[in-house]
C-alpha cells in the first residue's frame, strides 16, 4: 500500500497536470491565508472576524478629543450667542439617560471640537433632554451643556394633554411612539431656526474631525445630482452591502462567461502553439476546478473588499442603515414632520425608507461615513440578541470609519467628489 502511494506521488510530481494541481493547491492555501489577514474587517466576507473587526480605533481617538473639549467647556464661560445671526445648519440631538455612560458628551463634543470659529457660527445646536423630568438626565445641570448649546430643549408642560401622553409613554416604555414625537419636536424646533439644512444626530455617535466642511461639500454634490432628494446620510453600516440574492443571476452569468472565456483561450493556445502541453485534462481541470475555485474565492473575499464603495457622495436607495445621522433640506424637513405625524408610531428610518420607496425620492450617503455609532445599549430597548456575544446596538457599526487615521486622509477641509 505504501509503495503504491509513493508511485502515485511520483507520477503526480513528474506530470505537468500533477505539478499544476499541486502548485494550484499551494497557491490557493496561500491566498486563503492572505484573505484572512486582509478582509477580516469586511462584514460581507467569509473571512470576517468579529473579534477583531469591531475594534474601535479612530473613534476612540475622537472620543478622547471630544471629552477633552467637553471638560474645557465645563470650565469656561458661554459665548452668547454661539451661532451667528444667519445660521446655515441646525444640529439637533435628542438624548436620554443611559445606564452606564452618557454617550451624548463625546457625541456633541466630537461635533463641535475642531470647528473653526466661523464654522461654529454657522451651526445652531439644539439638545433635547428626552425626559418628562429633565432632572433625571445626569447632564441636565452640567455646565458644558449650557456652554456648548444654542438651545437646551425640554418638553412643554403647559400642553397637559401631550405631556400626559409623554409621561404614559415613558412609563410604558413605548419607545416607538415617543421616539417619533421627539424627532418631530426637534425637527420643528430646527425648522424655526431658519437654517437651510437640518441635521439630526443620535446621542451615541462620534463624528470625524472636520465633519462639517465635508458635509457641506457633500450637500453641494447632492444638490448638483438631484433637485428632489430626501436626505444625506452621515452614517451607514456596511453589513447589508454583500452579494445580495437579487443579483445572483448576474453573478452566475458572469461566472459562466469567465469559465467559457478560459476554455476558449486554452483551446486557441493549443491550436496555435501548445498542442502537446494543453491536453484535454488540462482544459477540463482549468475550466471545472481551477477557475471555479478562484471565482468562489472572489465571492468569499466579500463584495466590499472586491468592489469597495469609492469615497464621495453616492445614491443609497437600499441597505443604508440606520438613523444615526441625516441631513435634510429645510423644506424637506417640513415634509418629514408631516409624514411622521401621519404614522405616529414606528422607527424613523423605516418610515423614511418606506416613504422614499413609494415616492421614488433620492437618498444620498457620504463615503466614508462621517459618523460612527459607539452605543453599547439601545435607548429603544432592543439589547442583546439571543446567543450573541454582542448587543444588537454594538453591531450597528461603520467599519470604514475606523480607518480614517490609517488612510492618512486630510480630515479638516477635504474635497468631496460625486
Amino acid at each position: 500500500m505504501r509503495s503504491e502511494t509513493l508511485i502515485y506521488m511520483h507520477r503526480l510530481l513528474t506530470t505537468v497536470a500533477g505539478r499544476t494541481l499541486l502548485s494550484f493547491l499551494l497557491l490557493y492555501l496561500l491566498l486563503i491565508q492572505l484573505c484572512r489577514h486582509a478582509f477580516y474587517r469586511d462584514p460581507t466576507s467569509a473571512f470576517f472576524d468579529p473579534s477583531r473587526a469591531y475594534e474601535h480605533v479612530y473613534s476612540v481617538q475622537r472620543q478622547r478629543q471630544a471629552n477633552d473639549f467637553i471638560q474645557a467647556a465645563n470650565n469656561s464661560v458661554k459665548k452668547n450667542p454661539l451661532s451667528g445671526p444667519q445660521t446655515t445648519m441646525c444640529l439637533g440631538i435628542a438624548t436620554v439617560e443611559r445606564p452606564d455612560e452618557q454617550y451624548v458628551r463625546p457625541a456633541l463634543g466630537s461635533l463641535l471640537e475642531g470647528l473653526a470659529e466661523d464654522e461654529r457660527k454657522q451651526i445652531h445646536t439644539v439638545v433635547l433632554i428626552g425626559h418628562t423630568d429633565p432632572q433625571q438626565h445626569p447632564i441636565y445641570h452640567e455646565t458644558w451643556l449650557e456652554n456648548t448649546s444654542d438651545k437646551v430643549l425640554t418638553y412643554d408642560t403647559s400642553n397637559t394633554t401631550q405631556f400626559d401622553l409623554l409621561v404614559k409613554w415613558e412609563k410604558d416604555k413605548d419607545y416607538r411612539r415617543k421616539a417619533i414625537y421627539d424627532y418631530i419636536y426637534l425637527l420643528e424646533t430646527c425648522i424655526q431656526s431658519g437654517a437651510a439644512w437640518i441635521t439630526m444626530v443620535e446621542d451615541d455617535t462620534v463624528a470625524v474631525k472636520g465633519w462639517y466642511p465635508r458635509a457641506m461639500a457633500a450637500l453641494d454634490v447632492a444638490d448638483s445630482k438631484s433637485t428632489d432628494w430626501l436626505y444625506l446620510r452621515l452614517f451607514f453600516t456596511e453589513k447589508f452591502f454583500g452579494w445580495n440574492s437579487e443579483f445572483w443571476p448576474t453573478y452566475l452569468l458572469c461566472s459562466v462567461f469567465i469559465v467559457v472565456a478560459v476554455a476558449v483561450l486554452l483551446l486557441a493556445l493549443r491550436r496555435l502553439r501548445y498542442h502537446t502541453l494543453i491536453s484535454d485534462w488540462v482544459i477540463l481541470t482549468a475550466c471545472f476546478v481551477y477557475t471555479p475555485a478562484f471565482i468562489l474565492l472572489y465571492f468569499m473575499a466579500g463584495k466590499l473588499s472586491m468592489r469597495p464603495l469609492p469615497p464621495g457622495v453616492h445614491e443609497m436607495p437600499k441597505y443604508g442603515c440606520c438613523a444615526q445621522g441625516m441631513i435634510f433640506p429645510s423644506p424637506v424637513a417640513a415634509r418629514v414632520v408631516d409624514k411622521l405625524r401621519q404614522k405616529e408610531v414606528g422607527f424613523v428610518d423605516m418610515i423614511l425608507e418606506a416613504w422614499a420607496n413609494e415616492e421614488k425620492l433620492t437618498r444620498f450617503a457620504v463615503v466614508p461615513s462621517l459618523l460612527q455609532h459607539v452605543g453599547g445599549h439601545s435607548s429603544k430597548g432592543d439589547d442583546f440578541a439571543p446567543a450573541q456575544p454582542m448587543s444588537v446596538a454594538e453591531t450597528i457599526f461603520n467599519f470604514g470609519f475606523e480607518l480614517y487615521e490609517q488612510r492618512g486622509e486630510q480630515v479638516i477641509h477635504p474635497t468631496i467628489n460625486g
